[in-house]
């Protein structure tokens, strides 16, 4: 099993559940949001190892998440 933990920030709900499924099934500890707010709390309160993040989200999109992250020193 890994240790490493995975947040998925997407608004595709086929698309978030079949990554969840697939990772969650290789072993590792994952995480979703479904928008951009609550993927940007969510990867500044658990700062994950990995961000699969999408670029069109409702309310903050992916490229104002990932600067706002960066800005963070994630």
């Amino acid at each position: 099993m890994s240790n490493e933990a995975i947040l998925i920030i997407e608004d595709d709900p086929a698309m978030l559940r079949g990554l969840k499924d697939n990772l969650t099934f290789k072993g590792y500890k994952v995480k979703t949001a479904k928008d951009g707010e609550s993927g940007l709390n969510e990867a500044l309160g658990s700062k994950p190892d990995l961000i699969l993040l999408d670029i069109m989200l409702p309310g903050i999109n992916g490229y104002e998440i990932c600067r706002l992250i960066r800005a963070e020193g994630l």
